[in-house]
């Protein structure tokens, strides 16, 4: 039997332009689908002119400024909308439609949906063209497992090669995350405590890991967003933070590299128990 799936609509308190997504967007963010699929198709076939009018409402607000109606420009006015809920899971994206409402030609339009399909926050579909990603048990257990042996790695690495700039950063990424606690929107909790791990990948120097982490950190950013943690999930998330921030700070790096493995297997069995609670929305 293959996994069920579940849309998620990103919280909609996402109000910041967030630069672009894997790197600079995690690092900079200052702390950043519940439709099912089955009526895509029916709004694919919509009109173009009314799709035009749906897509301007959506993007107005974030409106590509002249100088930079590039494909990174596009890619952050669709993301901030995917994040923000604006566009649905299994919601169709129209190149001409979305090049119209942003005032750029189908070829940034294009490139964009491309950048963030390797977010995994679009799907390609041949002869279908793109639509917004949802997402299955499958793939939090996949990402999951990813983080975990990555992230492991990471804070293992970065004990030994984390600088003072390094631990001041990460200081004040747990600062800002026990600032949202569990008050925040669930895009802000995400982003908070995303930067902190995003943190932990530059400090160990490696722009291979970063790229890949940035990757998989975008992922789990299209999925935490959906749902905020409890009061007591975010005092976990918080109390595990400054194990791993001591031991970077001691360069243990074999305490840093399981305080990481645990933290994200904690995260991982609260992501599953949230994706079952859920499965009222579930899409056959």
């Amino acid at each position: 039997m293959s996994a069920p799936s579940v849309a998620f609509g990103g919280a909609a308190g996402a109000t910041e332009g967030h630069g672009r997504w894997a790197d600079p967007y995690i690092r900079r963010a200052g702390l950043p689908w519940c439709s099912a699929a089955a009526g895509g198709s029916r709004r694919a076939s919509a009109g173009i002119a009314q799709d035009g009018d749906r897509y301007m409402q959506l993007v107005g607000r974030n409106a590509v400024p002249l100088a930079q109606r590039t494909s990174e420009g596009v890619a952050r006015v669709l993301r901030d909308e995917i994040l923000a809920g604006g566009l649905k899971p299994g919601e169709p994206l129209p190149e001409r439609a979305l090049a119209e409402s942003l005032g750029v030609s189908r070829t940034p339009v294009r490139e964009a949906l491309f950048t963030l399909q390797s977010e995994g926050l679009v799907e390609l579909t041949p002869n279908r063209g793109a639509s917004v990603r949802t997402i299955t048990a499958r793939d939090i257990l996949q990402i999951y497992s990813l983080r975990t042996v990555l992230e492991a790695y990471a804070a293992g690495e970065a004990a030994r090669t984390r600088t003072r700039a390094d631990l001041d950063a990460l200081v004040d990424a747990q600062a800002k995350l026990e600032r949202v606690g569990s008050t925040g929107t669930a895009v802000e909790q995400a982003l908070a405590d995303l930067a902190f791990h995003n943190l932990i990948s530059e400090a160990t120097g490696s722009r291979m890991l970063q790229s890949v982490m940035g990757q998989v950190l975008a992922f789990t950013v299209s999925y935490r967003s959906r749902y905020a943690y409890p009061a007591d999930q975010s005092a976990l998330a918080v109390e595990q933070h400054h194990g791993i921030l001591d031991a970077l700070r001691a360069q243990d790096g074999p305490l840093a590299e399981r305080l990481m493995r645990e933290h994200v297997e904690s995260s991982k069995a609260f992501a599953l128990a949230h994706f079952d609670e859920s499965e009222h929305a579930v899409v056959p």
